[in-house]
C-alpha cells in the first residue's frame, strides 16, 4: 500500500516542477518531499522524474502514474468532503447556499422563522453567484435560477417562478421618460450585464432588443445593477424581488413572460435523509410557494410616469 502523503507529494512536484516549489505549497521541509519522492520510487520499482538542474520533469513512467494520483487524490477529497459534512449534519449544521437577492428579500425571514421554530438546527448560509458543487459538500442545500436544475442524483424541488423586467430610476424617468413597450427600449440608455451573466436569457434578451450605441453601462452582478440604475445611467434588468426594493421603477409591467425565471430547491441524497433537512426544505418551500404571486410580478403596480422625451442618457465609454 502507498501513503496518501507521497502521492499528494508526487503530484505537488509534478505540477510545480521542483521540490522546492512543492515544499512551499504543501508547507513542508524540501528534504522531506525529495526524501518521500525517492521513497516512493522504491516502492514502486520505478523512475519517476528526472532530476535538472532547472528542476524535476516526468518520466515516461511518471507520466503513466499521473492520472491515477490523480484520481487517488480526487477520491480523498471526496472523502474529506463527505468526512466534514457528516460531522456538520451530526453536529446540527445545515449550509445553504442561495444568490445575494434571494437571501436578502425572501429567506431572511424564512431562516428567522425556521430559528424560532427549531432552535437546536444551527443554518449556515453561503451567499453566492456561483454554482457551489453540492455533491462535493460544498453546501447542503442550494436555491438555484436555472431551467435545468442539474444532477439527477439530487433531490430537487421546483419554485415559483421568479419576474423580471426593465427598470430605472424616479430620476431618470422624469428626465427621458421609460419605454412603454420593448419597441422603445432603443431609445434609451441601457446598463447591460457583463460577464456570465451576459450569457443567461436575460442578458441576451436585453442585447437584442438594446441599441449598442447607447449601452452606458456593463455589471457583472444584480447588485451592481441596482446601484447603476439608482444612479440613473439607464434602463436595466432586474428580477421584480430586487427592484421593486430598491426605489425603482418599473419601465415594462407586467413583467415579459418569457423573462420568467425558474428556481429549484436542491439538496444532495445525504443531506435528505437526514429528518432536520427534509424537515427545512418541506418549511422553506410551503413559505416560497405562499409568495407565488409576489415572485411573478404581481399585482401590478400602478403607471409609471412616462413624461419627458426618451433619450439616450448619460453614456459611460
Amino acid at each position: 500500500m502507498f501513503e496518501w502523503s507521497d502521492l499528494r507529494i508526487f503530484l505537488a512536484v509534478a505540477r510545480a516542477g521542483s521540490t522546492l516549489k512543492a515544499s512551499r505549497a504543501l508547507d513542508i521541509a524540501q528534504t522531506t518531499a525529495s526524501r518521500r519522492i525517492q521513497a516512493l520510487e522504491r516502492e514502486t520499482g520505478l523512475s519517476l522524474f528526472i532530476r535538472r538542474t532547472t528542476g524535476y520533469a516526468l518520466t515516461e513512467h511518471g507520466r503513466a502514474l499521473l492520472q491515477q494520483a490523480e484520481r487517488v487524490e480526487a477520491e480523498v477529497l471526496a472523502f474529506e468532503a463527505e468526512a466534514g459534512r457528516v460531522r456538520r449534519l451530526s453536529a446540527g449544521v445545515i449550509r445553504i447556499t442561495a444568490p445575494e437577492t434571494m437571501f436578502a428579500h425572501l429567506l431572511a425571514p424564512i431562516l428567522l422563522a425556521h430559528r424560532r421554530a427549531y432552535p437546536e438546527v444551527r443554518l449556515e448560509q453561503i451567499s453566492s453567484e456561483a454554482v457551489l458543487d453540492l455533491e462535493a459538500g460544498e453546501a447542503d442545500i442550494a436555491f438555484r435560477a436555472t431551467d435545468n436544475p442539474g444532477s439527477d442524483t439530487l433531490f430537487a424541488q421546483r419554485l415559483p417562478d421568479l419576474a423580471w423586467t426593465l427598470y430605472c430610476s424616479p430620476h431618470y424617468a422624469a428626465e427621458h421618460g421609460v419605454p412603454r413597450g420593448m419597441a422603445e427600449v432603443r431609445q434609451h440608455a441601457i446598463v447591460m450585464f457583463d460577464s456570465k451573466l451576459a450569457q443567461t436569457k436575460w442578458g441576451q434578451w436585453l442585447s437584442a432588443h438594446a441599441d449598442p450605441d447607447r449601452i452606458a453601462a456593463r455589471t457583472n452582478s444584480v447588485t451592481n445593477m441596482v446601484g447603476l440604475l439608482r444612479a440613473s445611467f439607464g434602463v436595466g434588468l432586474l428580477p421584480c424581488l430586487e427592484g421593486d426594493n430598491a426605489g425603482l421603477i418599473r419601465c415594462i409591467d407586467p413583467p415579459p413572460p418569457d423573462l420568467a425565471g425558474s428556481w429549484w430547491l436542491l439538496v444532495t441524497p445525504e443531506a435528505h435523509r437526514l429528518p432536520a433537512v427534509r424537515r427545512f426544505t418541506a418549511f422553506a418551500a410551503k413559505r416560497l410557494r405562499a409568495q407565488r404571486r409576489s415572485l411573478r410580478g404581481e399585482p401590478v403596480m400602478p403607471a409609471m410616469p412616462t413624461s419627458g422625451p426618451a433619450g439616450p442618457g448619460p453614456v459611460v465609454r
